[in-house]
């Protein structure tokens, strides 16, 4: 009788539990709801600005001035993680594959070189200062290929602590910040036309959601275009993962086949799906012009809860030598990217 009715208390505690997960992630959802909705309240009325930038600015202001419950934190988490992808899914049914096919032929070459000389570049620059092999190797691999996911997905191969893996995410993140005020300006300034611009935001700009996110902030098809060329980017986790064992001598299969699994981007198939549809004319006019404003309204979200996550006095604590290689590792892989975009041009 006594083990029936703990079993009953039991129970009524998880669902409790759960309820209150779902309440703080719902606290979550809606306040960054509610500073999108004011981002884009005020990107239509300042459209050099745009309701992008003025998410992140907001969700900065919010986290280091009132701060942010902790409880908010699973809310931001699902938006960051699930929300984003659902976008990028929403964003393939407005697009053509041949546009894809196309989009994927003129920015390969970058892709590849940005990836292979941006990893690369950042470990010898990292050894030069001396710094852990470890750290060194999670920097220039979240800065090639897709930020923090890259960080998180290479840390159990790596064998990384827990405080390399903060510091390597916490520059990552710095340099994404970077990103939304200077790429923008920087792609006006060269007088750059959509298609460069989104294959440039696409294979420099280090995490997917910050990626997507310039590149709209540029225009419209800047963002179709980094969308495409940062998901081709997101694939080259997959051989990294492969080999990274036989240059650290690190051989766990249970852990790489754990990255594998963790890395594998499954929503691109589903971006591909939808674009596949809407190539087959499948999709009505209206439902693209529904589906994309949906897309764009999410990424505003996401921007949102990435703001509200950027604690600045935080990057204070990063130190000399991982902020350098940081700094060096965005710069190599921006540079290789642009000289490379000039040369397709050219030719």
């Amino acid at each position: 009788m006594a083990s029936i009715y703990r079993g009953e208390v039991e129970i009524l505690q998880g669902q409790q539990d759960r309820n209150i997960k779902w309440k703080n992630k719902l606290s979550g959802m809606t306040l960054v709801v509610v500073i999108a909705l004011g981002a884009n309240y005020l990107g239509n009325l300042f459209p050099l600005i745009g309701s992008i930038l003025f998410a992140i600015i907001i969700g900065l202001i919010i986290r280091n001035t009132w701060g942010v419950p902790i409880k908010f934190e699973t809310g931001l988490n699902f938006v960051i993680s699930k929300v984003l992808k659902i976008a990028v899914i929403f964003l393939g049914v407005s697009l053509n594959l041949n546009a894809i096919v196309t989009i994927g032929q003129q920015s390969l070459l970058v892709v590849i070189t940005s990836v292979i000389l941006g990893i690369g570049l950042t470990y010898w620059f990292g050894r030069l200062l001396k710094l852990d092999r470890t750290l060194t190797l999670m920097i220039g691999i979240g800065t090639s290929i897709c930020g923090a996911t890259a960080i998180s997905c290479v840390k159990g191969v790596l064998e990384a602590k827990d405080d390399e893996t903060a510091y390597a995410i916490s520059t990552i993140v710095f340099f994404n910040l970077l990103a939304f005020f200077v790429y923008p300006f920087v792609g006006h300034i060269l007088h750059f036309d959509s298609m460069s611009f989104g294959i440039w935001a696409g294979t420099a700009v280090h995490d997917t959601s910050s990626a997507v996110a310039v590149g709209f902030a540029y225009s419209n098809e800047a963002g179709n275009v980094a969308t495409t060329v940062k998901l081709a980017r997101t694939l080259f986790l997959l051989p990294v993962i492969l080999i990274l064992p036989s240059l650290t001598g690190k051989q766990n299969k249970g852990t790489i086949k754990h990255s594998l699994k963790s890395a594998f981007p499954w929503f691109i198939m589903w971006f591909l799906l939808m674009s596949v549809l809407n190539t087959l004319g499948l999709f009505p006019t209206w439902f693209q012009g529904l589906s994309n404003d949906g897309a764009k309204f999410m990424i505003v979200m996401v921007m949102a809860a990435v703001g509200l996550q950027v604690n600045l006095k935080g990057f204070a604590k990063l130190g000399f030598k991982p902020f350098l290689t940081g700094l060096f590792a965005s710069t190599a892989v921006s540079i290789i990217s642009l000289i490379l975009i000039f040369y397709i041009i050219s030719n």
